[in-house]
């Protein structure tokens, strides 16, 4: 199903579920196509603990358990009802002054940001998808579209289609000069051809692209973007006259891998000299509590922007996602209070290190490849070889594949079914092609959880690519 709702007179799930629920037209492609979270509902509310055994193992979700007894201390300490400031509308959907003030220092001070940021700069969202929601509809109209490299995260769908029916396109890279791998998905040069391929692809379709979108660190992937292609996406977009959206919710939840000895660090959008690059209008920043403050629950986050217009229109939506001002100011005690934000990233890095060596040790162990990333809560795991009969595997070089292949369907079919194995062995994973790679066969594993349920979810991970072994044996 395409972002364009106009197009159902030859879809029959969509006709019938207009005729059974007399729905809007919006209303029954939602209902028929997006609706991501209802499915999840059973499996997501029985989790896996050491009492209840039976339960899921979530290894799909970017979420950051590891700090969540931290959080949850700090939060209560903190409650404090105050009636005038939590009570009443206060000052309004915008977001509490406390909050807008504590993240313009946060991005001043830590995000290093090369122009103020003031309060009048942040406007509050519940969460970045709610954010990235209010962005899109101020800045796209229906069918418009947005640029995002790929592999991209799944959720940006969501964000940007379930409610103003914009487009993603994606960006691709197979083809493109200089791109061999992964690693090349980060080089600036490589990223200029392949953005420009694509913006003029999308205009021959008749797409107006309003807006290019990048997650840094990366999602899938775990990986910054150098200063260099982060540049390179702001010079992309003032020569097409494009919003530059810079998604950084993982900013603080880089590590250190011996493994990628040279590795990128993480550098804010905000730190970067761009004066005659792209006008300070049209970049916009997004920062959340979900990824690095381990509150995914807590539904805070924020848009940084200089564009008046931008805060007018997403100002204008903000009573239908209006966060509680008694979450906002625990959100801003946690910013404002420096001493225990030190440390609690300085525990939380040490646990994730921990964690990242105790999943790659076990893929190691088994023969599972993977991308090395040091950035994000999940690896990008390589399952390619298992989507080729074995028959085949040794002559194999993986342009099969490829989602243009005209295999394509099949190899998508054994995808869903090794992710649909483990889902059956009590463990969940997220098959790659949500992410809209250009090959199948990957697969995102989030290790940010807890020490027993992390080695219960490998061990039931293992006990599944058994079975996949298995079952290929009859593959052809």
């Amino acid at each position: 199903m395409t972002s364009d709702t106009n197009s159902v007179e030859n879809d029959e799930h969509v006709q019938s579920t207009l005729s059974k629920y007399h729905l809007s037209i919006r209303g029954a492609c939602n209902f028929a196509y997006r609706d991501v979270w209802g499915p999840r509902e059973k499996s997501m509310g029985d989790p896996w603990s050491p009492s209840n055994p039976n339960g899921t193992v979530i290894l799909r979700l970017a979420e950051n358990s590891l700090m969540h007894e931290e959080v949850g201390e700090f939060i209560r300490e903190q409650m404090n009802v105050l009636p005038v400031d939590h009570l009443t509308y206060s000052t309004g959907p915008r977001g509490s002054r406390r909050l807008r003030s504590a993240a313009a220092a946060l991005l001043n001070e830590q995000f290093h940001s090369r122009t103020r940021i003031t309060y009048d700069n942040i406007i509050v969202t519940p969460g970045l998808a709610s954010a990235i929601d209010g962005i899109t509809f101020a800045i796209c109209n229906e069918g418009d579209g947005i640029l995002i490299p790929q592999p991209l995260y799944n959720g940006f769908n969501v964000d940007i289609q379930n409610r103003s029916n914009v487009r993603v396109v994606g960006v691709k890279y197979e083809g493109i000069e200089g791109f061999g791998g992964l690693d090349d998905l980060f080089r600036p040069e490589v990223n200029r051809l392949a953005l420009e391929a694509t913006i003029h692809h999308a205009r021959e379709e008749g797409i107006n692209v309003r807006a290019l979108l990048v997650s840094n660190p990366h999602n899938p992937l775990g990986r910054c973007y150098p200063p260099e292609t982060l540049r390179e996406f702001a010079s992309f977009c003032g020569r097409n006259d494009l919003h530059l959206i810079s998604d950084e919710i993982y900013a603080f939840s880089v590590f250190p891998n011996p493994q990628i000895p040279m590795a990128t660090k993480f550098t804010s959008i905000l730190s970067l000299d761009l004066v005659g690059v792209i006008y300070p209008s049209r970049m916009h920043v997004l920062y959340g509590a979900s990824k690095d403050f381990c509150a995914n629950g807590l539904r805070m986050g924020f848009v940084c922007t200089k564009n008046e217009g931008i805060m007018g229109a997403m100002s204008s939506i903000g009573i239908f996602s209006w966060s509680p001002h008694i979450l906002q100011d625990a959100w801003a005690a946690m910013m404002e209070n420096k001493l225990w934000l030190d440390r609690f990233m300085a525990q939380k890095r040490n646990l994730m290190v921990e964690r990242y060596k105790t999943t790659t040790s076990f893929f190691a162990k088994h023969g599972i490849p993977f991308y090395e990333m040091n950035a994000g809560l999940f690896i990008w795991v390589d399952l390619r070889h298992l989507l080729v009969a074995k028959s085949a595997a040794q002559q194999s070089d993986h342009s099969a594949l490829r989602v243009t292949s005209p295999n394509g369907p099949v190899f998508l079919r054994r995808e869903l079914r090794i992710a649909e194995i483990c889902m059956k062995n009590g463990v969940m994973i997220a098959p790659g092609h949500v992410y809209v790679p250009e090959e199948y066969g990957w697969f995102r594993i989030t290790f940010t959880v807890g020490k027993e349920a992390l080695q219960e979810g490998l061990e039931r991970f293992m006990a599944s690519i058994k079975q996949v072994e298995a079952e290929r044996q009859s593959w052809k």
